[in-house]
């Protein structure tokens, strides 16, 4: 078995895992969806973080980052002013509603009626979401694993399925504290890899290609700036809706308290704040250094960018006619400090180095 599949497969394995542990922590309703509302800001905050972005930000979010520089990053920042509106005011007022779930809250505010029509009018919007979150991670594992994206899709359904009925909200919390912070451990190792190899952030911005007239802020292909800032007020308007809302204000009941709900909103302020800066860095690093995706991956067409990424530091590698991948970088660079190195000729030989070592 390849070992990118046996990973996979441990991970998938942990998941299901956690539903069982946690499944003893589940002796009431409110237990199950709430977690008794005895939860911690830190792990409040977490999944109040993961709850808005999905792989979409790693596929085309990442393209557009690679297309238009820092435009794409004005989404995640409205969500960071989303939690900002948690912070100072929404999560206390959501954690003191008393209720053990949402749709609770809303027959107590609307009646009964209303509260079957809010029920039944969002499940085709969750079910499509949900479809379109499941479809940008199985892009991912097609582009870099080569993984059919059915099988990806049904597999990772079944698995999230699995855990979450088994351990209900505690499982679920718990998962997406472990998976904050793995993505934020490596992208954020990816990220100092792009900026080092870059010359700095300032050079990384200076060398991103724009258009004449355009901005590394606007982005590309814009023709007038007045419609790319109405479009960012909506869009902050929009973001600070859907994180004050009644239906989003799950989050909250779990909290122990008042005061751990608005530390959880803070945290999800500042890590959506330093999310995109982190994120999206690959991307506008390969696009300065003039790799043509499309025609690195011609089948893919216009979305070649969605591969950015993921595939920039084993793009620019093969170039140099380099072998290594994304995960050595994360791996390696973490365990053993090679930020000093100058070249990413001698980088990637302390990668494969220390990956044949024991």
């Amino acid at each position: 078995m390849e070992l990118n599949t046996l990973i996979v497969g441990i991970y998938f394995l942990f998941l299901i895992a956690i539903g069982w542990m946690f499944r003893t922590f589940t002796s009431t309703t409110s237990d199950y969806f709430r977690g008794g509302g005895s939860m911690l800001w830190w792990m409040v905050g977490a999944t109040a973080f993961m709850t808005q972005f999905s792989a979409w930000t790693f596929t085309g979010a990442a393209g557009k980052a690679y297309a238009d520089g820092f435009a794409v990053a004005f989404i995640f920042l409205a969500n960071a002013f989303g939690y900002l509106m948690n912070y100072l005011y929404f999560a206390p007022k959501f954690r003191q509603l008393r209720v053990i779930t949402v749709i609770e809250a809303i027959r107590m505010r609307f009646g009964n009626l209303n509260e079957q029509v809010f029920t039944w009018s969002g499940m085709p919007n969750s079910v499509i979401s949900a479809g379109i979150w499941l479809n940008g991670l199985a892009i991912i594992a097609s582009g870099i694993f080569g993984f059919d994206m059915t099988t990806t899709i049904i597999i990772t359904g079944l698995v999230v399925l699995i855990m979450s009925v088994t351990g209900g909200s505690w499982a679920v919390i718990a998962s997406d504290f472990m998976q904050m912070v793995i993505i934020m451990a490596v992208t954020m190792t990816c990220a100092i890899v792009a900026i080092i190899q870059g010359g700095g952030v300032s050079e990384i911005v200076n060398n991103f290609p724009v258009q004449e007239g355009a901005s590394f802020v606007s982005g590309n292909n814009l023709n007038y700036l007045s419609i790319f800032g109405l479009w960012a007020f909506f869009i902050f308007f929009k973001q600070f809706s859907i994180t004050n809302n009644m239906l989003n204000s799950y989050r909250y009941l779990a909290a122990k308290d008042s005061k751990n709900a608005k530390k959880a909103a803070l945290l999800a302020c500042i890590l959506m704040t330093m999310g995109p800066l982190i994120w999206f860095m690959p991307s506008w690093f390969i696009a300065g250094q003039g790799v043509d995706l499309a025609t690195q991956y011609p089948d893919a067409g216009s979305k070649a960018g969605d591969f950015a990424t993921y595939t920039s530091f084993k793009i620019y590698a093969s170039r140099h006619g380099w072998s290594f991948n994304c995960r050595n970088v994360c791996r390696n660079y973490v365990l053993h400090g090679l930020w000093a190195e100058p070249k990413l000729g001698n980088l990637c030989q302390k990668f494969l180095s220390a990956n044949s070592s024991p």
